[in-house]
């Protein structure tokens, strides 16, 4: 009955195995374009604005009053 539930535990250990390396093969199998593409669209979320002058705007880097944010 030991050998029986030995050899059982071994297969499904040798499948949990096989399962597992399948999976983490297909999730590092991301191309270089899918990459630049997650780095573009994520680029536009940064807060890369600038404001001049003085004015009637708000900066939305400092809360002053400013001419242009841009």
């Amino acid at each position: 009955m030991r050998k029986i539930l030995y050899s059982v535990a071994v297969i499904v250990l040798i499948a949990v195995t096989f399962n597992f390396t399948i999976v983490a093969k297909r999730v590092n199998n991301v191309s270089c374009l899918a990459l630049q593409n997650i780095e573009a669209l994520s680029f536009a979320e940064t807060n890369y604005q600038s404001c001049v002058g003085v004015g009637s705007l708000d900066c939305p880097i400092s809360e002053n009053k400013v001419r242009l944010v841009f």
